[in-house]
């Protein structure tokens, strides 16, 4: 995730924007957390795992996207309407 915790620290959100904001940096946090055990799997397991695991790898890394656009998506919009009157 390129988002850090701080990031969201240092934004001003609207109520309940944190909120949103830091469970969707969570789910893109875990999500590539799994997706790292399943690619350490691979290498260590052979080719039944390797075969689950880049599943599990691929489907890890679409959430962890999904988190970061969602999370893009929530920062600029929430940018604009904290600073639209400059």
């Amino acid at each position: 995730m390129k988002t850090k915790f701080k990031e969201l620290l240092d934004t001003p959100l609207k109520h309940g924007g944190f909120t949103l904001a830091s469970q969707t940096l969570s789910i893109g946090q875990k999500a590539e957390r799994i997706a790292k055990q399943a690619k350490e799997k691979q290498d260590k397991e052979g080719e039944f795992a390797m075969f689950h695991a880049v599943n599990i790898e691929d489907w890890m890394g679409q959430i962890a996207e999904m988190a970061q656009e969602t999370l893009d998506l929530l920062l600029e919009r929430e940018a604009v309407n904290t600073h639209g009157d400059r």
